[in-house]
């Protein structure tokens, strides 16, 4: 994920239309009240298009000859409201130069922390036009920025807060203003965070947007965007919090942008007099737009099949799985377990034992063929799980059942090496059944031979008697044969195939197959 910020300074009235309202109320005066308190408060023209300052917004006191006298209040030169920053210099007749934006006052007194509470008042209430409130953010620039006698409770800033006629109203409103530019000024910073989704959910999207002291900055604008979703517009509330949901509609990373606007300024933006002994001014109502990108991912979910290679195997062969995969080009991983052995096919799954763990690495849409395991007899079936990535839901499947036949063992033992002509009796046993299933055991007994070798010569060809024995699992099974010739005789037994193993017959001319009948 990556995250992007960007700020730019812009000028707005809407805010401190807003904000200046609830200044009045919490002030604790109504409505156009204030401003008609005092007859001496004045509205100059609007559309004044040079640079030279006109009066504005505030009220008129007694002229001293120097900046600081005939009016307190707001200035206007073309669409900039403008403060007067130097209270003993001449009057400003020959207008600006071009403004430009001042985070540090320096060698003119103020200190950077009194420059960012002054940027912050001119910011969020030097643009509304109402005389008590203009009045009172003269009054607090003169305060932070030439201090001393100048400042709201000094012998020269009480005085012209006197003389505006509505003292006690621009005080109370300085004073609100200073509290809150001590609490709140300096730069806004904002943090976005987001939450990824599956394709079919839900985005979440919070940006949280802080003060200069790093309280949450309630009342301001935002806008919220996702690609590929309308936008969202929002007011960060109280907890400094605005939030949105987008639906998230297509897999992979979406980028999403923040616009928070309205944010106090902590610069100030200094208009500098053309004339050198002629007033400085600093310019309200510019706040700046703080811009906060991000991505996030979307989840899309993965395909998967699954092929047992091969479905049918004898113990000892190799066994794999082929896995064919569809999501994205993104490195991932294959993990398979082989499940089993279950004694019949429909008992295969994948809640049953493990035999055996292969992964390999996927590295986009294909197929591929997962390491082998030499698994033992019995039905088994593969289990395959691909992880998930940034975009992609992690998948897993079940299936690819796999047959292995076992091997079957089969020996016979005569009861003893020689014996009278008669019943002959042999003992015959099976081994490599992987269940206990039933099977099937044929004894033969081929004769008689001049000897033991002769037996082994013919191959055991020459069968004189047989005897079927049917038992369950491995074990042992006693069988006999009547024989009425002297001579040697050769046991063999033959055990069938089943399901899950192959057929055995033991071999001939075994020592312990052999009997002598005398």
């Amino acid at each position: 994920m990556s995250r992007t910020a960007h700020c730019s300074s812009t000028r707005s009235h809407h805010g401190a239309h807003r904000l200046a309202a609830l200044l009045l109320v919490g002030a604790g005066f109504v409505g156009g009240g204030l401003a008609g308190a005092s007859g001496a408060a004045v509205a100059a023209a609007d559309d004044n298009a040079d640079d030279t300052a006109q009066r504005w917004s505030g009220y008129a006191i007694p002229a001293t000859g120097d900046a600081a006298g005939g009016w307190i209040g707001g200035y206007r030169a073309g669409r900039a409201e403008l403060y007067l920053t130097t209270p003993t210099r001449r009057p400003n007749r020959d207008g600006f130069q071009a403004p430009r934006p001042v985070g540090d006052l320096a060698g003119q007194g103020a200190s950077p922390g009194e420059t960012a509470r002054a940027a912050w008042i001119l910011s969020k209430y030097g643009a509304y036009r109402e005389a008590t409130q203009s009045a009172a953010v003269d009054a607090t620039v003169y305060h932070l920025l030439v201090g001393g006698t100048w400042r709201i409770d000094g012998r020269q800033g009480a005085r012209r807060i006197r003389q505006s006629g509505n003292g006690p109203a621009v005080r109370r409103f300085a004073r609100i203003m200073l509290r809150q530019s001590r609490h709140s000024a300096g730069a806004y910073a904002a943090r976005l965070s987001v939450t990824g989704a599956d394709v079919g959910g839900t985005v979440a999207v919070t940006l949280s947007v802080r003060d200069g002291h790093g309280r949450p900055a309630a009342g301001l604008p935002v806008t919220l965007r996702m690609a590929g979703g309308d936008p969202r517009e929002a007011v960060t509330g109280d907890d400094g919090q605005a939030v949105a949901r987008f639906p998230a509609d297509t897999r992979g990373w979406q980028d999403v942008t923040v616009t928070v606007g309205h944010v106090p300024e902590h610069r100030l933006v200094v208009w500098r007099p053309q004339a050198r002994h002629q007033a400085a001014a600093v310019e309200g109502g510019v706040t700046r737009t703080l811009v906060e990108s991000t991505r996030v991912a979307v989840r899309g979910q993965q395909t998967l099949s699954l092929a047992a290679d091969p479905a049918q195997l004898v113990v000892g062969s190799a066994a794999r799985v082929v896995a064919t995969v569809a999501g994205d080009p993104v490195r991932r991983t294959a993990a398979a377990a082989l499940r089993g052995p279950f004694a019949t096919a429909g008992a295969g799954s994948c809640a049953g034992p493990t035999a055996g763990q292969v992964s390999a690495p996927v590295t986009g849409d294909g197929t591929y063929a997962l390491p082998a395991l030499s698994p033992t007899a019995g039905y088994f079936v593969w289990q395959v799980a691909v992880d998930g990535t940034d975009t992609n839901a992690p998948v897993a499947a079940c299936g690819a059942p796999v047959k292995v036949r076992g091997r079957a063992t089969t020996t016979i033992a005569t009861d003893a090496d020689v014996l009278p002509v008669g019943e002959l009796g042999a003992t015959a046993d099976v081994a490599g059944l992987p269940f206990a299933d039933q099977v099937t055991l044929t004894a033969t007994l081929a004769g008689p031979y001049a000897s033991p070798l002769a037996a082994i010569h013919d191959g055991c060809a020459t069968v004189v008697g047989e005897a079927t024995r049917t038992r369950v699992g491995n074990g042992s099974a006693h069988v006999t044969i009547a024989v009425t010739q002297t001579g040697w005789y050769a046991w063999q037994v033959q055990a069938a195939p089943g399901d899950l193993w192959l057929g055995s017959r033991s071999g001939c001319g075994a020592v312990t197959s052999m009997v002598g009948v005398q």
